[in-house]
């Protein structure tokens, strides 16, 4: 497997760089993802008759793979601003062209690297080209064109380049099984007297009935709106359901790239709508259960002391709204079940990293929680239990002692998928830390959800700025100007750091709260984005 080879680091640096090109003045930032790194971003050759600037950057990140089952990659976006004009508005741009290493695209190909560029352009996933397990990938002058009129940009606009990146695992298409023999809460199984797991083996429509002579029985936890056991309904074909292939975040979304989110809104009234510090939320400034994220000023600006911590206080809304500006869209239930299991036969009370065995994490190294902190006690695989931490930042108060931890700590060079507490593709932390939110197949609301990504544009309504506003998502108003202002059709899976001893909760096919509509911001809350791989 893959994962073994996964070292978490964390890179938290900000590169500025700065270029004049005639009246054309473009500022450059570069952002950090966890282990992903942007540096040197210049703009070149720019082209006042086709409107068209290159973007271009170095790119490195640590032990990459690709192997005959999946690789790693990063999804990479970036956003124009006019800094004279809006300048905390960064407008997601859309590269010139489409495809595997399209017209307008450089990249150096003794890197091992190639540039996809998603159908709908709104970004790309940087890869390896090659077999292997790489320590460090590299490439510098990577280069991509814009149409920077077609963003909105003129010759003479004063105008910021914000290149962004996010670590992800692809997810194979191949058919996988979710559920394991009614071991769990409310697992999906064939029949009444048939605890055998769904199998799904393609894109199909799917009739759930009962009895489930075609071997797909809806089994309940009972959440309000949530459709009993033995209802029946169809699970149409565009639903997302984990057969086909598709990119998943490989770790949790952290404090970091939220602030980083957040800052880039284009208006006061949508940061506000979107502060993990309000009383919707954590309700302070101050760090509550290891959330060290404080904000102030107009327009509100955020910052986090622990950019690599997993994020928890984070409601439906706003999940919704970070992947509709990541390009990106919320997991379903059965991805879920999908990246965590993989194609293998399931094993009955398995957790995500395929077996029954699980070691809480107690201690964390001596010092500061940098990003390069690992936990102590030796065969831990996981955080759960509620427990209360000692070591790393503890020594600063009780509010330091229980929370998340930071997205990939078990992992290192040498660690196996169990030790590494990771999904079969290597995924890290489906189970414990931060429950993951999903969409649920539990309920119509959720079942409408056909898989739409994010298109870096979020509602401007007033009163409801900052929200996702992608039509079919689940939680839509029903004044859809407004966006996503709800949760039902959601869920959470995969349980939590405060959760119980026995780690029910964690299984990989527990569907205790898989269609829990609930809209609050929890301290034990968080998750991540995936996207459908529309390549060959």
């Amino acid at each position: 497997m893959s994962i073994n080879t996964i070292n978490k680091k964390i890179k938290n640096i900000l590169v500025t760089v700065c270029l004049f090109i005639f009246c054309f003045l473009i500022n450059c930032l570069a952002t950090f993802a966890n282990n992903f790194s942007v540096s040197n971003v210049s703009l070149e050759n720019r082209n006042p008759l086709t409107n068209t600037v290159i973007v271009e950057f170095d790119v490195s990140w640590e032990n990459s793979w690709k192997t005959k089952i999946n690789h790693d990659a990063a999804w990479v976006t970036v956003r124009f601003y006019d800094a004279n004009v809006t300048p905390t508005n960064k407008t997601l741009c859309q590269v010139s062209a489409n495809g595997l290493n399209p017209t307008g695209t450089s990249i150096d190909a003794t890197s091992n690297l190639e540039i996809y560029v998603s159908s709908d352009k709104y970004g790309f996933f940087i890869r390896p080209s090659a077999y292997g397990i790489n320590s460090t990938v590299s490439a510098t002058d990577v280069q991509l064109t814009f149409d920077y009129e077609a963003c909105g940009f003129n010759d003479d606009a004063n105008v910021f380049a914000s290149v962004s990146g996010i670590e992800m695992v692809y997810i194979p298409e191949a058919a996988f099984y979710a559920g394991d023999q009614d071991s769990s809460t409310a697992t999906l199984d064939e029949g009444s007297a048939d605890s055998d797991p769904w199998y799904l083996a393609s894109s199909a429509a799917i009739s759930v009935t009962n009895p489930a002579s075609n071997g797909y029985r809806y089994v309940s936890s009972g959440h309000a709106g949530e459709d009993a056991t033995g209802a029946s309904f169809t699970i149409s074909a565009s639903f997302p359901k984990g057969y086909q292939a598709f990119y998943a975040m490989k770790y949790e979304i952290t404090e970091g790239q939220w602030v980083e989110f957040l800052n880039s809104l284009p208006s006061a009234a949508s940061r506000a709508n979107r502060d993990l510090t309000d009383s919707f939320h954590k309700n302070s400034d101050l760090v509550k259960f290891r959330n060290t994220i404080s904000c102030s000023g107009s327009p509100l600006v955020c910052s986090t002391q622990r950019p690599a911590r997993a994020l928890n206080y984070v409601s439906w809304m706003d999940l919704a709204a970070f992947l509709d500006w990541s390009a990106l869209r919320p997991m379903t239930e059965l991805e879920y079940e999908k990246m965590s299991r993989g194609p293998i036969l399931p094993v009955a009370s398995e957790f995500t990293w395929g077996s029954t065995d699980i070691t809480a994490a107690t201690a964390l190294s001596a010092g500061d929680e940098d990003g390069t902190e690992t936990v102590a006690n030796a065969g831990a695989n996981v955080h759960y239990n509620n427990i209360i931490l000692t070591g790393g930042d503890v020594s600063a108060g009780a509010d330091h002692a229980q929370g998340p931890l930071r997205g990939g700590i078990f992992a290192t060079g040498a660690s196996s998928r169990i030790a590494a507490g990771g999904g079969y593709y290597g995924v890290m932390d489906l189970a414990g830390n931060v429950r993951e939110r999903v969409v649920t197949i539990g309920n119509a609301s959720g079942r409408n959800f056909s898989g739409t990504h994010g298109d870096g544009i979020l509602s401007t309504e007033t009163s409801y700025e900052g929200n996702a506003n992608v039509s079919n998502w689940p939680g839509m108003d029903a004044n859809v100007n407004r966006g996503i202002t709800g949760a039902d059709g959601s869920g959470f899976r995969g349980g939590a750091w405060d959760d119980e001893l026995s780690g029910a909760r964690l299984r990989i096919s527990d569907r205790f709260d898989a269609a829990n509509t609930a809209t609050a911001a929890f301290s034990n809350a968080g998750g991540r984005g995936v996207r459908i791989y529309d390549g060959n």
